[in-house]
């Protein structure tokens, strides 16, 4: 009985390792302005926007956009924005970062990513959905110092 109890609650925890591992564009209500700038805080990367002139209440996510590493390759490359409409019908861009680090991601479903080239016909995938959680991606943990890289 203790083994078959061990057995579940370590699978248990490996649902709950993977549920955490996916993540996607924060949502409205996470985002604040603060000296210029939209900001967001979730699950230990942060979100900003650059600096925008004029100020207004986010109100509607519009989708994001993911960058592959390597050719088309889903599971190497990085967010490069998430997408937000604000009340003054103005866009809102906000990139994840951390510090001085580059965050290698993957996306974590091909639902609602679509493969398109961009305006220098290169790859990337958008994802277009009114729910942020669906433009899901998975923070690798590859990890690279930028001052190393300069």
């Amino acid at each position: 009985m203790f083994k078959q109890l061990i057995c579940v609650l370590l699978l248990m925890s490996g649902f709950i390792a993977s549920a955490r591992a996916e993540q996607g564009c924060p949502y409205t209500t996470q985002i604040v302005y603060a000296d210029g700038h939209y900001r967001a805080q979730d699950n230990g990367l942060r979100w900003q926007s650059p600096k925008v002139a004029s100020r207004g209440v986010v109100d509607g996510f519009i989708g994001a956009v993911f960058m592959p590493g390597d050719g088309e390759e889903r599971g190497n490359g990085y967010m490069d924005k998430c997408i937000y409409r604000t009340s003054w019908n103005g866009v809102v861009v906000l990139r994840p970062s951390r510090g001085n680090e580059i965050i290698n991601m993957s996306l974590t479903s091909s639902l609602y990513w679509k493969l398109q080239p961009d305006a220098f016909e290169l790859p990337v995938y958008t994802c277009v959905d009114s729910q942020p959680d669906n433009c899901a991606f998975k923070v690798n943990d590859k990890r690279t110092d930028l001052s190393v890289v300069r």
